[in-house]
Formats: structure tokens, sequence, C-alpha cells
């Protein structure tokens, strides 16, 4: 039985101006693995209580830990099943050799104290100098037109009606929308100020996660506010268009819901992202052309 006192957030500290560059400054059971009576009543009895399922929990919606860390500690996996999400658009008969490519759970979901803000809470920013990754973290002189983007702004709604807006309009996501995320996409997590998804690939079942949280500091009594983000393929050079363009399907929505601004991702804005991946859209290992599928981003003629 969890005690009275709940755990909570760390506090809000004052984020450095480099959130960006608006001013320098469902899974199915949400476990990889069938966990037995006796593990499960283990990992209740060992996990803080906001790791517990709570009573609204479901195939497609748990609440528990940002930091992706459900059973670190009990070496218990948070990972999908080996079968396709609940929301593919098909199931894919797979050679005992061709196996998914999910790639490692990554470490450092949600905020956490961020060495490229000072310490301060943020998301985790693009390490490698890989076109596969979006951050709000960043460096203005390096990541600029790469890794970085600015902070969504909202107004005229709180931060917690905000963070819900985000969230819905996620959970409407179609996938194999442009050709992408055919091999579904699960909401994995839900903390006070952050949410967390995952989206798969059909054909290699490569995974990517998407993270929002609402700008440590805000006043969650506010009509305003920004909105924190990271999205990132956890494998590979190239992610070739794939994050940009989830991105900018559900920044469209979030726009034409009205109180937004969030910014599409293109080649003006991000030249050397999209410059790279046009380019390894071309290479015989591509799943697909990028300047086919996107030539609104990819809008010249290889070199």
């Amino acid at each position: 039985m969890c005690g009275a006192e709940q755990p909570r957030m760390p506090p809000a500290k004052r984020v450095a101006s480099r959130h960006g560059s608006a001013g320098r400054r469902a899974t199915r059971a949400g476990a990889g693995v069938l966990l037995g009576a006796a593990a499960l009543a283990l990992l209740r009895a060992s996990a803080p209580c906001w790791l517990s399922p709570s009573p609204a929990t479901s195939a497609t919606h748990r609440r528990g830990a940002l930091t992706a860390a459900l059973g670190s500690a009990l070496a218990i996996s948070v990972e999908p099943p080996a079968e396709a999400f609940d929301n593919a658009i098909k199931i894919l008969k797979r050679d005992v050799n061709d196996r998914k490519k999910k790639g490692p759970q990554p470490s450092e979901i949600g905020l956490e104290p961020r060495k490229f803000l000072e310490n301060a809470l943020g998301m985790k920013e693009c390490t490698d100098k890989t076109p596969n990754c979006f951050s709000t973290t960043g460096v203005e002189g390096l990541d600029a037109g790469f890794h970085l983007v600015s902070p969504w702004q909202f107004s005229g709604k709180s931060p917690k009606a905000a963070l819900e807006e985000v969230r819905d309009v996620i959970l409407t996501y179609p996938p194999g929308q442009q050709g992408i995320d055919g091999g579904g996409f699960s909401f994995v997590a839900e903390e006070q100020n952050c949410i967390y998804f995952q989206f798969e690939s059909l054909k290699r079942g490569h995974l990517d996660d998407l993270e929002f949280c609402v700008e440590p500091g805000t006043n969650m009594e506010g009509n305003s506010g920004n909105m924190l983000l990271r999205s990132s393929s956890r494998q590979g050079f190239w992610d070739f268009g794939v994050n940009a363009v989830r991105l900018n399907w559900i920044s469209d929505k979030m726009r034409k819901k009205g109180g937004w601004k969030a910014d599409e991702i293109t080649q003006i804005t991000h030249p050397i992202y999209w410059g790279a991946n046009c380019q390894g859209g071309e290479t015989s290992k591509a799943p697909f052309s990028v300047r086919e599928a996107f030539p609104k981003y990819c809008p010249e003629s290889p070199a």
C-alpha cells in the first residue's frame, strides 16, 4: 500500500535561455513482458506510488514515470511486446531472422537537469550528430537548423488544458499517414506535466520516442506558457524525414485548434536536417525516396 505522502516532481527551477530559438534562454500492457501475479505484486510493493496502475489505466493509457524506468531497479522491461501496436495498419509476418529492430529504451526521459541548460530542468538534448532528432534543448550555434526547435507556445488555456490538447490530438494520429508510422503508436506514460508516446515503423519495426512537457516554472494557474518537446529515433543515422513529418502533422492540428504557435519544420527552418535526409533518401538502403515522399521539403533535384 502506498503511504499518504505522494512523491512530487522536483521543484521548478529558472530555465536558462536555451529552450529553442524563441529567445536563447497505449502500450498494450505498458510492459514488454508478461508479469505473473507474484511479480506484479512485487512491482507494486517495491515501486513508488506513481508507478502503480491507476483506476483509469487502459490498454492505451498508462499513468507512470516518464523516466521510462518502470522497473529499472527490478530489471523489468517497459518495451512494448514483439507484436505490432493495436493501431498498426497491418501485421507483417516476419521471418525468424527478420526481427523488429526497436532499438534500446532511451534513458533520461522527461524533465531532468540538463548541462545545456546550466543544470535547469528541461528535455534531453539531441546528443548525436545525426539528422534524426529534435529537441527544445540545445545550443543555438550548433543545433540551429539541425536539431533545435522552438517551444510550442499556447495562450488562452491553462497548462494542464494545453497538455491535454496535445495528448488528445496525438491520440487521433492516423498510423500510415504520408507513408510513415505504419506500425502504429502507443501512449506509454503520463505524468502531471508530461506525456510520452512511442511510434513504430511498419517494415523495420524501428521505434521513435516523442515527449511533451510543460516548461518548468510555468504558472499552472495561468492561461499561457510554453510546451517543451523532444522527438527522436532510437537508432540509425537518417530518419528520412519521419520525425519532422510526424511533428508537422501534430503542430498543424494544434494551430487549427487555436491558441497555439507551433512552427512547422521546413527546409528553410531546418536546412541541415532536411538536406541530409533528402540526400539520404536516395541511397540504396533507404526505405523510400524522401524526395518523392515529401517533395514539399525536398524541392530541389539531387545533385
